[in-house]
């Protein structure tokens, strides 16, 4: 056999003998010994042979602690329980059991026996009632106090110090929570000669947070009928609560509950007093009771806000809409009557407040149908508001207001309506939102709030923001340029609350207002130009000066337009210019001259193409070149300003240039020539002293060699070289022989 089974089967022969040995109930000498001579035959080790053994003997111990359990669980004197003890443990060593192991069979049935008393208790609690239950956990507790000493005496007597001497059961939380309970609620009610709930709170090894949860739903169910108790008492002529909160506060200390614990209780017990009371406006009488059963529960006003809200809120919000009457403004005495209704109510300023707000955001709502549809007939055309009115079952028939114009935004001088402005009745209708507003007293004037912050009710997302934008435009627009000075004041001082009130900030309104003078400005800059061509100083001082004063806007942004306006404006003249058959350098002078009058760049402002700006250095460096007053470095420096002005690279400047010399000395070639044989002799030294103004330039640099093919024969080169020798050319100087030789390959000889 392999070794596993075999100490198996040697084990149940060492069990087997056991049970013979101890038939009698108890192991002799002789049984001892011959257990000891079994344990070396079959090769048993100690654990294994006392195990055995234990099995065996543990059903005769466990017969006399069931014969002590009965005695145990009755009241019992100490000496009793010593003998209880010794009986135990004569009987341990009469079946031959060592000391630990007899011990822990003892205690295992004790606690068997005080698990069959929680489940009788459980029963009892759930069918024989409470007082059966009560009764049943006396009984435990008596049995676990008298199996501890019993333990105790069991333990000391075999020298055992590390073995537990209190007893306790593994019991479910929930109904041991529940029996404990029962239990801390008898002996709050002050029943005597009980013993103390925390040992059956140990006996059942219920944790902190279940034996607080225990306390909680026996206690609070308790306090709340104290509270209410009390509350009817005080009512119905008893004493005072101021009294009677004395007393609940002894009773309460026996409770021990947690304070969230005894607020809750308070609340539910001050919610069942509003009910009867709610969706009501309150006697003063009933006001007084509420107020009196709140201080003697100890909340405060915050702790209930939310019960009052529920309770009242309609009541008060219903009060704001009829304080605003039909005709949607409140009066003095209406607002104080809701104050003295607020105070009555519980509620407190902040909630009040935000009920008001919700009424006057509901008025707004109605009042903006209005707005939109005077918008739609200031901006649509006749035919777009018919179909948009036709979906919403609106016939625009004649009305008057309609004028069909549609979408000039108060702007364009067109023959005008009623009140001599575009949308006069959309004027109308925001001015009785902004009336509306102020009189009621919606805008938080304080000064200490930013004026963005100062419209608490502001139209939501009903009205989409470009809407908004423009209704505001139309508006701070007529408010500014209306002819009739009553309608303009009116409207002036409506115009930041309009904005506010449609949830605009004061970055936006004036970003609104700017973008309408823009369409205006540009309108006036458009047909300045087309009359004269340009803008003249005065209107610049018009744009620059009298419309950010008249409009109220940054004088920044009408120099921008005026800078803007001019860009273009010199975009067209230099596309005019490079198409003249000839330009000047005196025009790209005029034209540098207007750009810097204007601090625009030529380059960067007016977005001319690579080829327009290279044209313009041509021009402007022939001149520069052919100065015959300018040095050498003189006119590299104009070249350098030239080519940086215009944004053209190092290269490309001097591409342009090398051919820009090459060509134009060519032409003054041939151009001479062809004066001389013509007898211009004159105007051909005219032309051969510019050529030789670009041969000196070119000279000095190493890139631009005038060396090339002349298209003219060399004869006439030559010839043309003497005469030029030997004429008078004035300025104080003679030709440079040597240098127009070696470009033209000539002599002057």
């Amino acid at each position: 056999l392999a070794g596993e089974q075999a100490a198996q089967m040697n084990a149940e022969s060492y069990r087997q003998i056991a049970t013979d040995l101890l038939k009698g109930g108890r192991l002799s000498a002789e049984g001892r010994a011959t257990l000891t001579k079994a344990q070396a035959v079959l090769q048993l080790g100690e654990p294994a042979a006392a195990s055995a053994f234990a099995a065996v003997a543990a059903p005769y111990l466990r017969q006399e602690v069931e014969k002590a359990s009965e005695q145990l669980t009755k009241a019992t004197d100490a000496v009793a329980l010593v003998k209880a003890a010794s009986a135990l443990a004569e009987r341990r060593m009469e079946l031959g059991l060592p000391a630990h192991a007899g011990t822990d069979i003892i205690a295992e049935g004790f606690v068997a026996q005080l698990r069959e008393l929680y489940n009788k208790a459980c029963k009892d609690a759930r069918i024989n009632g409470e007082p059966q239950a009560l009764a049943t956990l006396d009984m435990l507790l008596t049995f676990s106090a008298n199996v501890d000493t019993v333990m105790c005496e069991l333990r000391k007597a075999s020298g055992d110090t590390e073995g537990a001497t209190q007893l306790t059961l593994a019991a479910d939380s929930l109904p041991a929570r529940r029996l404990y309970g029962l239990y801390l609620s008898r002996t709050i009610k002050g029943a005597e000669g009980k013993l103390d709930p925390k040992d059956l709170a140990r006996v059942f090894e219920l944790s902190e947070s279940d034996e607080e949860l225990a306390r909680i739903e026996a206690c609070q169910p308790r306090l709340r009928e104290l509270f209410a108790d009390s509350i009817a008492k005080a009512e119905s002529g008893g004493p005072p609560l101021s009294l009677l909160k004395v007393a609940v506060q002894v009773e309460m200390k026996k409770f021990a509950l947690p304070r969230e614990t005894v607020q809750e209780a308070a609340m539910e017990v001050y919610r069942a007093r509003l009910e009867p009371v709610s969706a009501r406006v309150l006697k003063a009488g009933q006001k007084e009771d509420l107020d009196a059963a709140l201080n003697f529960l100890g909340l405060a006003a915050k702790d209930v806000r939310m019960l009052h809200l529920k309770a009242f809120g309609k009541v008060y919000e219903e009060s704001v809409r009829e304080a605003m009457g039909r005709s949607g403004i409140m009066n003095p005495d209406g607002r104080e009557a809701l104050v003295q209704l607020r105070e009555r109510l519980g509620i407190s300023e902040e909630d009040s407040q935000k009920f008001f707000y919700g009424v006057v955001d509901e008025r707004l709502k109605d009042m903006m149908e209005d707005v939109r549809e005077s918008y739609e007939e200031a901006t649509y055309t006749k035919d777009a508001l018919k179909e948009v009115w036709k979906k919403r079952g609106k016939d625009v028939g004649d009305d008057p207001m309609a004028d069909g114009t549609g979408g000039s935004m108060g702007i364009l001088e067109t023959p005008q309506l009623e009140g001599s402005v575009r949308g006069f009745k959309l004027m109308t209708s925001l001015c009785t939102v902004a009336d509306f507003y102020l009189k009621n007293k919606v805008l938080k004037e304080d000064k200490s709030v930013k004026p963005d912050d100062a419209y608490p009710v502001a139209v939501g997302k009903y009205i989409d923001e470009k809407t908004k934008e423009e209704m505001y435009g139309i508006f701070a627009w007529n408010a500014v340029t209306s002819q009739d000075a009553a309608y303009r004041d009116q409207w002036k001082a409506a115009q930041p609350h309009v904005g506010g009130i449609m949830g605009m900030s004061q970055d936006t309104m004036q970003k609104v207002m700017v973008r309408m003078v823009s369409r205006w400005a540009n309108g006036f800059i458009k047909q300045k130009i087309q009359e004269k061509g340009k803008l003249g100083e005065e209107e610049i001082s018009t744009l620059t000066n009298w419309v950010p004063t008249f409009f109220g806007i940054g004088a920044d942004v009408t120099k921008d337009m005026v800078q803007s306006a001019n860009k273009g404006v010199l975009q067209s003249k230099v596309l005019r210019l490079l198409n003249q058959p000839k330009v000047l350098p005196a025009d790209v002078q005029n034209l540098r001259e207007e750009v810097d009058q204007w601090k625009l760049d030529i380059q960067k402002d007016l977005e001319l193409t690579r080829p327009q700006l290279r044209s313009l250095f041509r021009v402007e460096v022939t001149a520069t070149l052919e100065d015959s007053q300018l040095s050498h470095s003189d006119k590299q420096d104009a070249v350098a300003n030239s080519k940086a002005s215009f944004g053209l690279a190092a290269e490309e400047a001097a591409s342009e240039l090398r051919e820009l010399v090459q060509a134009r000395a060519r032409g003054y070639l041939v151009n001479a020539v062809g004066d001389l044989m013509q007898g211009n002799e004159e105007q051909a030294m005219h032309e051969m002293r510019r050529l030789e103004l670009l041969a000196e330039f070119a000279e000095g640099s190493e890139e631009m060699k005038l060396k090339q093919e002349w298209d003219v024969a060399p004869a006439l080169r030559a010839n043309l070289l003497k005469v030029y020798v030997a004429s008078p050319i004035g300025e104080g100087k003679g030709a440079n022989v040597e240098l127009l030789e070696s470009i033209l390959g000539v002599s002057a000889k």
